[in-house]
């Protein structure tokens, strides 16, 4: 097997484990059920709010440390995380317990920047990472497919009884942690600038003194050079600099940044809106909530998956589909504001699901391709930050001003379509300067 596929099928094995948690499904049930008995008023503005805004912090490490760090460690000790968080959920637990669960799963949930930095970090060709993407993606997805119906099941063999969900998921993360510890180890950064290697003009002397370039080789003692902390600060800001100044990395980077404070918005609150709907409706009938994970992501999956080998110019292409695909989702999330029938917010949610879950595929191989090796968490995980960072203040603006639950998907529905029209008027300019750049050279003598 090529190293390369080696490593996707490492990764996939541990994003397919990490995923199997059929306790998020029925989380929203569970509090408020009779194990916990907090109010949905208390899920929704106290509970749901401490992940958004802690996890502010967390992809902010993540993005921040995961180069250096070499991505293993942090996947290990996110793993551990998530331990903590789901034991914390075993036997009716108390609001300290819940808030404590809360805070771990922030952290735990800025894990997917880390496995895609590592298995970037991995690959040396970079044609093959939309595939291996696709891949590492299709197998989360597949995991909260497996998750989300086995939290249904086990809900429906025990009579709607929540109280068991936590030990599955507990068992599954436990069981990707011990995983991750026997991936292999990413080795030393070459991101990291030594002294010496920088002269006195600025230039590097990197190339002059490295042997494996035969005509610059150099017989200069090799001693464990000294890092120096301001040259790597110095040429991180540079390498940040250089790669949002690319105008591919840009375009992608903006919609991945909106797009993922709105996803992270409803995938949050999605699950306490069946919950609302359910109760005002007085629908007396079992939540299907983990068999909607499981379709949504089964068919983001698969979605995923093939998108992974499809070959597109995305850089003519890119505005175009983004704004198409932008007003398709603006459309489907507004069903969560104005119907009230339970099944149509399924429908919505797996659709809405499939679609973005794609694209992220897409979005994160396209900026990787323009990306230095070795710094692919950065931008990644600046651009999660970003994200969150959007996320936290829309949430803090929604909960001051007091809007319904509805009316929040009513703003989710309105931020994709500001992307379309965005995209749309960023498309029908791009067009314009291709033709009128062939009409030019058609002019030409």
């Amino acid at each position: 097997m090529d190293h390369w596929k080696f490593i996707t099928v490492m990764v996939t094995v541990f994003t397919f484990t990490v995923e199997i948690r059929p306790m998020d499904s029925f989380l929203t049930a569970y509090l408020t059920g009779p194990s916990v008995n907090a109010t949905l008023n208390e899920v929704s503005n106290v509970f749901t709010p401490i992940r958004i805004y802690l996890g502010v912090i967390g992809s902010f490490l993540v993005f921040l440390s995961s180069d250096y760090l070499r991505y293993k460690p942090v996947m290990v000790f996110n793993g551990m995380l998530g331990i903590v968080a789901y034991a914390n959920l075993v036997n009716s637990p108390t609001t300290f317990r819940i808030m404590v669960t809360e805070v771990c799963l922030s952290l735990f949930a800025c894990i997917e920047m880390a496995y895609y930095g590592y298995l970037y970090s991995k690959i040396q060709d970079k044609e093959h990472y939309q595939i291996a993407t696709g891949f590492a993606k299709s197998g989360m997805l597949s995991g909260t497919c497996v998750g989300g119906l086995l939290g249904q099941l086990v809900v429906y063999f025990s009579e709607r009884n929540y109280s068991e969900l936590p030990y599955y998921s507990l068992a599954f993360v436990t069981f990707a942690t011990a995983w991750a510890c026997f991936l292999p180890s990413v080795g030393n950064s070459k991101t990291f600038i030594r002294a010496g290697d920088v002269g006195g003009d600025g230039f590097s002397n990197a190339a002059i003194l490295d042997p494996s370039i035969p005509k610059y080789s150099s017989t200069k003692k090799t001693d464990t050079p000294n890092i120096v902390p301001s040259e790597i600060v110095f040429d991180h800001f540079c390498d940040f600099r250089h790669s949002y100044a690319d105008s591919k990395v840009l375009m992608w980077s903006i919609w991945y940044v909106i797009a993922m404070a709105a996803f992270t918005q409803t995938n949050l609150y999605v699950n306490i809106l069946y919950t609302y709907i359910a109760a005002e409706s007085d629908d007396k009938h079992m939540l299907l909530n983990g068999v909607v994970d499981s379709l949504a992501t089964m068919c983001a999956a698969i979605s995923t998956y093939q998108i992974g080998k499809v070959n597109v110019n995305w850089n003519y292409y890119g505005y175009t589909f983004l704004a198409f695909s932008s007003l398709v989702l603006a459309l489907l999330l507004s069903l969560g504001y104005y119907s009230k029938n339970i099944l149509v917010v399924y429908f919505m949610y797996i659709c809405f699901d499939t679609i973005v879950q794609s694209i992220f595929v897409i979005a994160m191989s396209q900026i990787a391709k323009q990306l230095k090796h070795d710094f692919y968490t950065s931008v990644l995980g600046f651009n999660a930050f970003l994200g969150l960072v959007l996320s936290t203040c829309l949430t803090s603006l929604l909960i001051r001003i007091g809007t319904i639950l509805p009316v929040r998907f009513l703003v989710y529905s309105s931020t994709f379509m500001i992307l379309g029209v965005g995209y749309g008027c960023a498309a029908i300019i791009l067009a314009t300067k291709e033709k009128a750049g062939k009409r030019h050279f058609r002019q030409l003598p």
